[in-house]
């Protein structure tokens, strides 16, 4: 997750001085990001024992990987959502 937000921002960043071809590929290592927090969760899920932390896992990765990088598409409703479950499964 840092990864990817650290890579968003760097787009961000690019698209705002208006380099094209350098937010290009910032654009593509925020993506690369994404899919590796995914993934990782996937895996995550694949070896969770509790069935509640399984499924929200599988929930999460889901919720990751329909982030992609447009900003104004991210859903920090249902992220919360998400983390809230999080919060209940596995207390500080």
């Amino acid at each position: 997750m840092q990864t990817y937000v650290q890579k968003l921002a760097e787009m961000l960043r690019v698209n705002a001085a208006r380099d094209r071809k350098t937010g290009e590929a910032a654009r593509r290592d925020a993506e690369a990001a994404l899919a590796g927090w995914r993934d990782a969760l996937r895996e995550q899920s694949a070896r969770a024992t509790d069935p509640r932390l399984r499924t929200l896992l599988a929930d999460l990765a889901t919720e990751v990987g329909g982030l992609g990088t447009d900003v104004q598409a991210i859903d920090e409703t249902g992220f919360d959502g998400l983390q809230r479950r999080l919060d209940e499964l596995c207390p500080a």
